[in-house]
């Protein structure tokens, strides 16, 4: 499955560069020299093969961070902040956090989180 989509990745890209050639060649009138269009092949080649090899040393720096199990001193996880939804409502929680069982109810402007003890049962 892997190398057939290798495959097909391989021919949508060969289509592409053949398309945006062909488009070129169009646009293309005769009044270019031909140093001109050997110095903008040139440069193209010279951006694929610059793109190509800068994403295999990103993905080979990410591989080796990954690999020692590290990311660094720098986290990007922001904790949460419960103070409302996401529809604006304040939160309200009323509960213990070892509490197990927790109905969510709406009160007016605010939603509340509260520990459901013995006897009580949840209904949706």
């Amino acid at each position: 499955m892997r190398t057939a989509l290798l495959t097909v990745r391989w021919i949508c890209a060969s289509l592409g560069w053949a398309l945006f050639f062909f488009w070129w060649r169009k646009a293309y009138s005769g009044t270019v020299s031909p140093r001109a269009v050997t110095y903008s092949l040139v440069v193209i080649a010279a951006l694929v093969v610059g793109a190509a090899t800068y994403s295999a040393l990103w993905i080979h720096h990410n591989k080796r961070i990954a690999r020692r199990g590290r990311r660094g001193f720098v986290s990007f996880y922001k904790p949460p902040r419960f103070e409302s939804d996401a529809l604006g409502r304040r939160l309200s929680t009323l509960h213990h956090p070892d509490d197990r069982l927790i109905a969510i109810r709406q009160a007016g402007n605010q939603k509340e989180y509260v520990t459901l003890g013995d006897g009580q049962s949840v209904t949706t």
